[in-house]
């Protein structure tokens, strides 16, 4: 029910240009769990994020896609994600190369919806990033006698501490581990024990990460975030609001007439999303030449191409709108920080370990989870012509006469149209087919009368009238090719192809297995993240296992999360890994 609200407001707000002032409620809000605080180059931050809300914590159902972003203290943002929520929720990382300097940064959450309330209120965790590389800034002379580091005046001294073991308890739920201390490549049996005959469903995440004296910012756990609940901000829509991404991804821009005589109102505007799972969508733009999309499903798209249609399209260009973002200088950072000679030791040995362990890539990589495969929009009407089944002709027209019989095609001096002929009606419109081929609508389809046949898996072909949101098409004539990656020689000013931020794929985190030892005995294992399950399910009782590496010390166990219900679980154990063989 609260979602057809949303979706009723910003059909309102996307259609009418009068609107009667009315109130809605924000209530959203974001929690991320991630890995660690303090990071060296050469090592990844993993992060997962719950839209929940504001009030009660329970998962929010209004957006669909969220944001996170590492920003430094100059406001500039070092990396950011775009990210498809499932039940609330999504995962990433970002890896902290050698380019990216010594310094404090945020890690902040936010989705569109979450940005119209204060910057303040966007959930923002403090992260120290330590580059050793990194060259000192050279001296500069203060007087004849004293040179000082420029650096050193701006920066407070932070002091070595012990490590700090603090335990987190639930009542719901308990962590049991086999033992507490493991030798080297041991295997760890971890259980989630609940205090309920059938555990609590909800979304966790669980991290197994080795901690040092680096350890200098606390993260705030999900217990701490829900003790700060907020309460409904009312938003007016007669001031300018940002809307919720409701179904999916927005892009939203507006077509720009070269003439000012020319409407801007009513035009077509085509999305295409080209790839393996494409995506084409059409809308008209309204009175001031503004347009939406929306993606409700998860398209994975090798190049996203938007174009004026019509026989006026010559006449427009098109433009995106900016990415809505926070307010940047807004955000809070802690004074720049120097290192102590005593964290020299713990610094080498992060960085050995980091080098070593990326030297090893190749042999421990996270695998992209392939993401569902999408039917095309016009399935399962079309007729396939897969042309593995006959014999293969090298041009289109000689395919379209042997094979695809129900195209057909005119040729005008140098120019070419595609036609499907639908046999059920006596009458044939003029009008051409719409051609795409790997999702690309093509206008002009010149290009696929000298395109190697060999490259093509199939032609689908659908006869008849067909509407692609409020366009209507003489039938449709889509060609697939092998590998999925077909790219337009086209240029016109009608055409654009932004580079745009797309969600992040969904990965499956590297897990080592040493049962059998000697498999691996010539490569070493350096790794202080130990695991990561962003997507943790324990529902099902079994037990939870990984091994131990080659770097002995203490590691903290994690586990971060919110009930069905909106109750907070956060729990932190510990277990210590010995080199036996020193001994």
């Amino acid at each position: 029910m609260e979602r057809i609200k949303y979706l009723l407001l910003l059909i309102l707000l996307i259609n009418t240009k009068q609107i009667v002032a009315q109130e809605v409620s924000l209530n959203e809000t974001l929690f991320i769990h991630a890995n660690a605080t303090t990071f060296v180059s050469g090592e990844t931050l993993l992060y997962k994020i719950y839209c929940l809300k504001n009030t009660d914590k329970t998962p929010s159902t209004i957006s669909k896609i969220a944001y996170v972003e590492l920003v430094d203290s100059h406001s500039n943002v070092v990396f950011k994600n775009k990210l498809r929520l499932e039940n609330s929720s999504a995962s990433g990382d970002f890896f902290i190369p050698t380019t990216v300097k010594t310094g404090n940064y945020k890690l902040i959450g936010y989705t569109n919806w979450t940005l119209n309330s204060s910057t303040s209120k966007i959930f923002q965790t403090d992260v120290k990033i330590i580059n050793p590389y990194e060259v000192a800034e050279t001296n500069v002379v203060k007087d004849k006698n004293t040179t000082v580091n420029t650096t050193s005046e701006k920066a407070i001294l932070l002091t070595a501490s012990p490590i700090n073991k603090e335990e987190l308890v639930d009542n719901n739920f308990k962590i049991n581990v086999n033992k507490k201390t493991f030798s080297n490549r041991e295997k760890v049996v971890l259980e989630i024990a609940s205090a309920n005959a059938v555990p609590e469903k909800g979304n966790y995440s669980l991290s197994v990460r080795k901690i040092d004296n680096l350890s200098f910012t606390k993260q705030p756990t999900a217990s701490e975030f829900y003790k700060n609940s907020g309460s409904i901000e009312t938003l007016n829509t007669k001031e300018k609001i940002i809307l919720p991404e409701l179904r999916g991804e927005m892009i939203s821009g507006r077509i720009i007439p070269k003439d000012n005589s020319s409407s801007v109102q009513n035009i077509n505007v085509a999305l295409s999303l080209t790839g393996k799972s494409f995506a084409f969508k059409v809308v008209k733009t309204d009175a001031a030449g503004h347009f939406t999309f929306n993606l409700d499903k998860n398209y994975v798209g090798n190049e996203t191409v938007l174009q004026v249609l019509g026989e006026q399209k010559e006449s427009f260009t098109i433009e995106l709108d900016k990415m809505n973002e926070p307010e940047y200088y807004k955000l809070s950072f802690q004074p720049n920080f120097r290192l102590p000679i005593e964290f020299k030791e713990t610094l080498l040995e992060r960085s050995i370990a980091s080098q070593i362990e990326n030297a090893y890539y190749l042999n421990k990589t996270d695998s992209i989870i392939k993401p569902e495969k999408i039917d095309p929009f016009y399935s399962p009407l079309a007729k396939e012509y897969n042309l593995k089944d006959f014999t293969r002709f090298p041009t289109l027209k000689e395919t379209i006469i042997e094979i695809a019989t129900v195209v057909s095609y005119k040729q005008n001096g140098k120019n070419y149209s595609l036609h499907v002929v639908d046999y059920s009606t006596t009458f044939q419109s003029p009008e051409p087919a719409l051609v795409i081929i790997d999702g690309l609508m093509l206008q002009n389809v010149n290009e696929l009368f000298t395109y190697n046949m060999d490259n093509v898996r199939s032609i689908n072909v659908l006869t008849g009238g067909y509407y692609v949101g409020p366009k209507v098409f003489n039938g449709i004539v889509s060609i697939i090719t092998e590998e999925g990656n077909y790219v337009s020689p086209q240029k016109e000013n009608y055409i654009l192809k932004p580079a745009l931020l797309r969600p992040s794929l969904k990965k499956s985190y590297y897990k080592a297995d040493y049962a059998d030892s000697a498999k691996y005995e010539r490569i070493p294992d350096y790794r202080s993240q130990l695991f990561w399950n962003p997507e943790l399910d324990f529902s099902n009782g079994k037990s939870i296992t990984f091994f131990t590496s080659d770097l002995s010390g203490t590691y903290e166990i994690s586990m971060e999360g919110f009930t069905e219900k909106g109750n907070p679980v956060s729990i932190k154990d510990y277990i210590e890994i010995k080199d036996i063989s020193s001994n």
